[in-house]
């Protein structure tokens, strides 16, 4: 896999830390390479995207490792349910070479995400 993401953990607390790095093994220097974290709605009604971090360099190897970190907001916390769900992802997109990665992680105060069909029962 050219491109990676390493996570230190994959369920934070809200206003934690997010901590982790990206390795990248091209055949050739990449032009540019993003990083974003966001968090992202799924299921009836209309889909809402927010980004709360965006990095952004211009690598001067074809393969190396970048670590970053992130203080993430209170909110909106990660929440699974029949007719919405919230997900937080880490995403790092390379230019030229042209490859994206996504990664997924939790924002919660449990040790997942919120599952709304448990809050009905």
């Amino acid at each position: 896999m050219p491109l990676q993401i390493k996570l230190e953990a994959t369920v934070i607390r809200p206003g934690q830390w997010l901590k982790g790095s990206v390795v990248w093994d091209f055949d050739s220097v990449p032009s540019k390479m993003e990083l974003d974290v966001s968090w992202q709605t799924s299921g009836k009604g209309t889909d809402d995207l927010d980004i709360v971090f965006e990095e952004e360099w211009s690598p001067d190897t074809k393969s190396g490792e970048r670590s970053f970190q992130c203080q993430l907001p209170r909110g909106p916390i990660s929440v699974h349910g029949n007719l919405i769900s919230i997900g937080w992802q880490v995403e790092c997109n390379s230019k030229r070479p042209n490859a994206t990665i996504t990664v997924p992680f939790v924002l919660s105060q449990i040790e997942g995400p919120v599952l709304l069909s448990s809050l009905i029962s």
